[in-house]
C-alpha cells in the first residue's frame, strides 16, 4: 500500500505541475479563439506533451503513430483554413477520436483486437477520463506533507464542492429561471450587479474557468494514459448458435433480393414505371436517406453476426449476399442523390451524403474481406479509410465547391428555391465576388441576398495575428472588393 502511495505521489506531482503550465498554454491558444491559427499550435503542443509522457513512461511509439499524428495535425490546420462550421465541428471531433485511437494503439497490444473490442475500449477510455475528472484534488492529498495536509484539506474539499456545484447549478438555475418570471428577474439583476457593477472582469472569470476545467481535463487524461487501466485481452464472444442468424438473415435476404431487383431494373435499365404523380427528383428525394440508413444497418448487422455467432459456411455465404445487396443499395442511393443534385443543385448535406456513401462502399469491401479472413485488421482499415477521405473533404473548402457548381448551373439568378447558396460561409466569398465581376446584370432578389451575405462576412470579427483564419481573411477581402456593387 505504501509503495502504491509513493508511485501515485510521483505521478500526481509530475502531472500536477505539467498540467498547470499546459492549461495556461491552452487558454492562451483557444480562449475566445476557436478557429484561429493558434489551434494547430495548441494541437502540436498537445501532441508534443503526449510524446514526452510516452518517453517518460518508457513506452514505444508504434509505426502507425505517424499516420495518426499527421492526420491530427492536418485536421487542426484545416480548422484555420475554413469558416465552414460543419467542417470545423467534425474536425475537432475527429482530432480527439484519432488521439484516443492512437493512445490505445500505443498503450496496448492491439493486433488481435476486433472491431467491437476497439469501440468498447474507446468508450471505456473516455469514460475513465470523466470519472477521474477531479482526481487531481484527491491525488494532491497524498503527496502533500503532513503539515500541509491539515491546512489544505478543507480548502481542497471546498474547491471540490464548488467544482461539483457549477454544472448542477447551471441546470437547476436554467430550469428555475424558466419556471418563474419573478425569480428570473431577480437572478438577472444579481448577475448584472455582480458582473457589471462590481469590478469583476467577466473575461477574466471566463479565462479562469477555462483554465480550471482545462487543468482538470488534461490531468485526468494524462493520468489515465499513464495508468493503463483497460483490459488488453480480446475475448472470443462468438458463442451463439449460427442457426439463429441464418434464419433471420435468410428472411432479410429474400426482401433484399426483391428490392435489389427493382433497383437494378430502375438504375441500370431505367425500365420501371414511376407511380403516378412522381417525378424523378421526387422519387430520388424520397429514397436516398432511407437507403443510406439501411446500408449503415447492414454494415452493423454483418459486424454483429461476425462478432457473436460461431463460424459457419452458410452464414458466411448469406453475409456475403447481404453485403452484395448493400453495394446495390449504395449505388442506388448515390444515383438518386445525383438525380436530386441535378434538379436542385448542391448543398453541404448532399456532399456529406456522397462522401458517406463512398466511405461505406470501401468499408464494406473490408467487411467482406473480414468474413473470410478472421485476422484482417478491420478497425485500423476503417480508421485509415474514414480519416483519409475526410481529410480530403475537410481541406477541399466544400462551400466554395458548392458555390461554383450552383453558379455554373443557374448563375446568379437566385430564386426562393435556391437561396441556400447565400447562407454559405466565407469560403464561398471569392467565388461570389468573381461571379459578380463577370456578371452584366443580376436580379433584384439576387442583389439583395448577396448584399446580405457580404454584409455578414464584413461584420465578422476582424482578423489579427492570434485569431488569423485564412477563409475569413480572404472572405473579408472579397467583401471589400465588391462593396461598390451594392
Amino acid at each position: 500500500m505504501e509503495e502504491k502511495k509513493k508511485e501515485l505521489w510521483k505521478n500526481a506531482s509530475r502531472f500536477y505541475k505539467i498540467c498547470l503550465i499546459f492549461s495556461v498554454f491552452y487558454v492562451f491558444c483557444l480562449f475566445d479563439n476557436p478557429i484561429g491559427i493558434t489551434y494547430p499550435v495548441f494541437t502540436i503542443g498537445f501532441l508534443f506533451l503526449y510524446f514526452k509522457l510516452m518517453k517518460y513512461e518508457e513506452q514505444i511509439l508504434k509505426k502507425d503513430s505517424t499516420f495518426y499524428t499527421t492526420s491530427i495535425i492536418l485536421l487542426s490546420i484545416s480548422i484555420c483554413l475554413t469558416d465552414n462550421s460543419w467542417i470545423i465541428w467534425f474536425n475537432k471531433i475527429g482530432i480527439w477520436l484519432l488521439f484516443g485511437i492512437m493512445v490505445l494503439h500505443n498503450s496496448y497490444e492491439d493486433r488481435e483486437w476486433k472491431f467491437t473490442k476497439y469501440l468498447g475500449s474507446m468508450y471505456l477510455f473516455f469514460f475513465h477520463i470523466i470519472v477521474n475528472s477531479f482526481s487531481a484534488f484527491s491525488h494532491k492529498k497524498i503527496w502533500k506533507t503532513e503539515k500541509d495536509k491539515s491546512r489544505s484539506s478543507q480548502i481542497t474539499y471546498i474547491l471540490m464542492g464548488i467544482g461539483i456545484s457549477i454544472p448542477l447549478l447551471s441546470v437547476i438555475l436554467s430550469l428555475l429561471v424558466s419556471a418563474d418570471a419573478v425569480f428570473s428577474n431577480l437572478v438577472g439583476r444579481i448577475i448584472y450587479i455582480v458582473f457589471r457593477e462590481i469590478i469583476i472582469p467577466t473575461k477574466l472569470i471566463r479565462m479562469f474557468l477555462m483554465f480550471f476545467l482545462g487543468f482538470l481535463f488534461f490531468y485526468s487524461l494524462f493520468y489515465c494514459i499513464s495508468q493503463k487501466e483497460l483490459d488488453p485481452q480480446q475475448k472470443d464472444r462468438r458463442t451463439q448458435e449460427p442457426l439463429i442468424a441464418i434464419t433471420f438473415l435468410l428472411l432479410i435476404a429474400v426482401v433484399y433480393l426483391i428490392f435489389c431487383g427493382i433497383q437494378i431494373s430502375y438504375v441500370f435499365t431505367n425500365g420501371i414505371c414511376l407511380p403516378s404523380g412522381y417525378t424523378y427528383s421526387t422519387y430520388a428525394r424520397q429514397g436516398f436517406f432511407q437507403l443510406l440508413f439501411v446500408c449503415i444497418i447492414n454494415l452493423a448487422l454483418v459486424l454483429t453476426c461476425l462478432g457473436i455467432f460461431r463460424e459457419n459456411k452458410l452464414l458466411k455465404m448469406i453475409l456475403t449476399f447481404i453485403s452484395g445487396c448493400t453495394y446495390i443499395m449504395i449505388i442506388s442511393s448515390a444515383y438518386r442523390m445525383l438525380l436530386y443534385i441535378g434538379a436542385y443543385q448542391l448543398t453541404r448535406l448532399r456532399i456529406l451524403v456522397l462522401a458517406a456513401l463512398l466511405v461505406l462502399a470501401i468499408l464494406l469491401g473490408g467487411v467482406m474481406r473480414s468474413i473470410y479472413k478472421e485476422t484482417f485488421p478491420l478497425f485500423r482499415f476503417s480508421t485509415f479509410v474514414v480519416t483519409a477521405i475526410y481529410i480530403v473533404l475537410s481541406l477541399s473548402r466544400i462551400d466554395a465547391i458548392i458555390a461554383s457548381y450552383n453558379i455554373s448551373e443557374v448563375g446568379l439568378n437566385i430564386t426562393p428555391e435556391n437561396q441556400y447558396i447565400t447562407t454559405l460561409s466565407a469560403d464561398a466569398a471569392g467565388v461570389y465576388a468573381d461571379a459578380l465581376a463577370s456578371c452584366d446584370e443580376i436580379t433584384p432578389l439576387a442583389k439583395e441576398k448577396l448584399d446580405t451575405y457580404f454584409c455578414r462576412i464584413r461584420s465578422q470579427e476582424r482578423i489579427g495575428i492570434r485569431n488569423f483564419n485564412l477563409s475569413r481573411y480572404l472572405g473579408q477581402k472579397a467583401a471589400e472588393n465588391v462593396s461598390s456593387y451594392f
